[in-house]
């Protein structure tokens, strides 16, 4: 095997063959007159089957996120739930999910490989305690134990994609990892409405994720160990064997990218000689590493604006928002289904573009789509309220709501029916005792002379929440659903990549339980109400926008090795030589439209 790495001189000629450009790589493959296609996974059928089995962690992700949407308009029946409990069961997951994803730099160092096959025992697990659950508690056990193994799987998926992946076809292949997620989400919705009316259907639609885990495991005994974890371990020999098998048996590609990764690591390690290897030394070497603050900056600032956005309120709680919307229950239930599938396509249409448009040409243009479009759902939820019948009178309970932005005097049918002991007729809302039947209906007081309403308030505007809900998925399959997860996996120097990637997740999983933890309370009547939800949502995604078209460069075409080199700076210490030279002119171009930018 050469020993001589495939790396830039430091006083290589920033226009020489040798300089790193966003098209083209320091390779000798590269530099050939007649250089080899791209690796195809289609012609390739280890890169395949490994892309297909990785993704299936982000199918799980997918359908957890989707089918707690429909089984909790049957849950909150079955098992009475309040308020408070409802975003309990849903943010139970999230929060293990974020405290596994803490845990990254323990958990990566046992291997990407074992870390997945964990997951999927754990997911098979707890999806077999939802599925016999018999109170609220048993619930909540079941989702924490469920939440452990979406957190390692959300964490290692990328990274053990980009760390497989030939570079020329990296993002496409991470992407293929959103793709599933979103694939995941259609498909809890498909289940949800074929289970929506049979007799204890959410134990079906919780319980049956545990097919596609236990394929996963069965999947995974047999895939080999990242190639970059395998020289980290000093196991070079088999590192170059994994990848001739997913570089198309090409010896000299597969030595000369273990010989970059290798001579990356031995640097990364000379600088911090002599330091102990603690989880609090590598926090503080990673905070004096300016190149690699900036890399982190930008990697937990995509992952918080990803759910401040808003899309896990649309995943998880679709269902209750078309109901608030107008619509019956079950067809809620479908409703939530099939608009998922919007999601699909957007990130269908993200991995034929990320190679050719690049990560930022892609993000910026998907958050300006999910903007209008929650401005619009924003717009079409108020009409929806204001069109749902005036409230004239009514009981005292019913009639006073807590008040967070005005006074809670309940105005509107589509304010009557969302306290759950009340419902709407002839003008007034009035309270009923709780019948918890299977319609989720309320028994008509003695007063009402009409149509007892309690579920949704008939108005012309409910098709407007279809409209822009699919667009708004749409919109954000586009780039958003997608794009953090690869430029994540891409940005970080190899000696830290776990703890960063954990820490970037963890901002992922945190921002999630911020927002489906404070969804219902915030889009109350008596709060913001709905369309004051998806306006806040849509002011946060504005500054976003604003924010990642001066700080986000593009890394399309680089190796990671290459990548990391786009954040290091001039006034750095000890940065060496400027990386903004070192791209060249075709590089700065791709980057930045030729201006340095801020980073």
């Amino acid at each position: 095997m050469s020993s001589d790495p495939i790396l830039p001189n430091s006083n290589s000629n920033p226009n020489s063959s040798t300089t790193y450009s966003t098209t083209t790589a320091s390779s000798n493959s590269n530099s050939s007159p007649n250089p080899k296609p791209p690796i195809s996974p289609l012609r390739n059928l280890p890169l395949l089957l490994l892309t297909l089995l990785s993704a299936l962690g982000g199918f799980l992700f997918g359908y957890d996120t989707g089918v707690i949407s429909g089984a909790m308009l049957l849950l909150k029946t079955d098992f009475s739930l309040t308020k408070e409990q409802q975003e309990t069961v849903v943010t139970s997951t999230v929060i293990t999910c974020a405290l596994t994803s803490m845990c990254s730099n323990i958990v990566l160092k046992k291997g990407r490989r074992i870390v997945l096959l964990l997951s999927s025992v754990i997911f098979t697990v707890g999806s077999l305690i939802l599925a016999c659950s018999k109170n609220y508690i048993t619930l909540v056990v079941g989702r924490l134990t469920v939440g452990i193994a979406i957190g390692a799987a959300s964490l290692t998926v990328p990274l053990y994609l980009s760390e497989m992946a030939p570079k020329e076809i990296r993002g496409a292949l991470v992407t293929c990892n959103t793709l599933c997620i979103a694939f995941g989400q259609f498909s809890a919705g498909m289940i949800d409405g074929i289970f929506a009316d049979v007799e204890g259907g959410w134990r079906w639609m919780l319980g049956l994720g545990a097919v596609p885990s236990l394929i996963m495991f069965i999947g995974f005994l047999f895939m080999p160990e990242s190639p970059r974890w395998l020289v980290m371990t000093g196991r070079r020999s088999l590192a170059v064997t994994v990848l001739i098998k997913f570089r198309n048996g090409d010896v000299q590609i597969a030595k000369d990218e273990v010989d970059q990764i290798h001579t990356s690591l031995i640097a990364a390690e000379s600088k911090n000689e002599g330091e102990e290897k603690s989880f609090v030394n590598t926090l503080k070497q990673i905070w004096r590493h300016r190149p690699t603050l900036r890399a982190l900056r930008l990697g937990c600032g995509l992952m918080f604006l990803q759910q401040f956005a808003g899309i896990n309120t649309v995943m998880y709680y679709s269902a209750s928002i078309y109901q608030m919307s107008g619509f019956s229950r079950t067809t809620s239930i479908w409703l939530s289904g099939f608009t998922a599938l919007a999601q699909v396509l957007g990130i269908a249409l993200s991995i034929k573009l990320v190679e050719i448009r690049g990560r930022r040409w892609l993000t910026l243009r998907s958050l300006g789509g999910v903007i209008i479009s929650l401005v619009g759902l924003g717009a079409g939820f108020l009409m929806s309220r204001l069109s749902s019948g005036s409230v004239t009178d009514g009981d005292e309970e019913c009639m006073s709501q807590p008040a967070m932005v005005w006074s809670g005097l309940t105005t509107y049918c589509g304010d009557c029916v969302q306290i759950s002991t009340c419902g709407y007729c002839d003008g007034q809302c009035l309270s009923s005792s709780y019948a918890g039947d299977d319609d989720d209906s309320l028994p008509a007081p003695d007063t009402c002379d009409s149509d007892w309403i309690t579920q949704a308030c008939p108005n012309p505007w409910s098709n407007s929440s279809v409209v822009f809900m699919v667009l708004y998925l749409l919109f954000f399959g586009i780039g958003m659903g997608g794009m953090p997860w690869t430029v994540n996996s891409e940005i970080y120097p190899l000696q830290w990549r776990g703890v960063c990637l954990g820490m970037s997740t963890s901002s992922n999983w945190i921002g999630n339980i911020v927002v489906s933890a404070t969804f219902l309370s915030v889009s109350d009547p008596g709060a913001l109400a709905s369309y004051g939800a998806f306006w806040m949502y849509a002011s946060i995604a504005l500054l976003g926008f604003v924010w990642l078209f001066f700080e986000m460069p593009e890394t399309k075409g680089l190796g990671l090795e290459e990548v990391q080199k786009l954040f290091e700076r001039e006034e750095d210490e000890n940065s060496g030589e400027d990386a903004w030279e070192r791209i060249g002119d075709e590089g700065r171009e791709k980057v930045w439209g030729g201006a340095k930018g801020v980073v």
